[in-house]
């Protein structure tokens, strides 16, 4: 198995309380959030130089804007308080396969995306959410742009993106460089 699927991916991190039986709330980063209660082994790290620990997810469900969750062993408030500010991961290699034309966002971070002409415009930094599509964060290659370090690009397959090849590890566009000139 690859070293970048096993790694660790941060899906949630614990924010609060909810009532008095150890339930806490929680800030999902998976989409939809609730997705995040299909990992009943999950890794759990409390702060950043403690190193990750099993937790076991007994019970979620979507609430609010959140979700809820209770975890093995954290049966009152007093307890389940101990996790409040942690984060909760779980292995690359326990995600669920993509579907097709779907994409981790995870895989597609540090992926090499280049333009029709086979110009390589950069890197994939992040991605970000918009209420039309998601947008891909490019930081450029200084010999290759003139303008500025960044660049957006709508996530949009077959309009933009033309086609993701995650074993090369690269993004071809339909985005012409001069679009990033001033």
């Amino acid at each position: 198995m690859s070293e970048k699927a096993e790694q660790l991916h941060i899906l949630a991190k614990i924010t609060g309380y909810y009532g008095v039986k150890g339930w806490l709330k929680l800030f999902p980063f998976t989409e939809p959030r609730e997705n995040i209660i299909h990992y009943p082994a999950l890794k759990i790290r409390r702060n950043k130089r403690e190193g990750w620990q099993d937790i076991k997810l007994d019970s979620g469900k979507a609430h609010g804007k959140g979700v809820i969750a209770h975890f093995t062993g954290y049966d009152n408030r007093e307890i389940a308080a101990s996790l409040i500010g942690a984060e909760l991961a779980v292995y690359r290699s326990d995600f669920k396969p993509a579907g097709k034309d779907e994409y981790y966002w995870s895989d597609l971070i540090g992926m090499t995306v280049k333009n029709l002409e086979d110009i390589e415009l950069g890197q994939v930094t992040r991605l970000m959410e918009t209420a039309a599509n998601d947008v891909l964060v490019i930081k450029t290659n200084s010999a290759s742009q003139k303008s500025s370090e960044e660049i957006l690009i709508p996530f949009v397959l077959d309009h933009f993106i033309e086609q993701v090849d995650l074993d090369a590890g690269t993004i071809t566009v339909d985005w012409p460089v001069d679009w990033n000139s001033d």
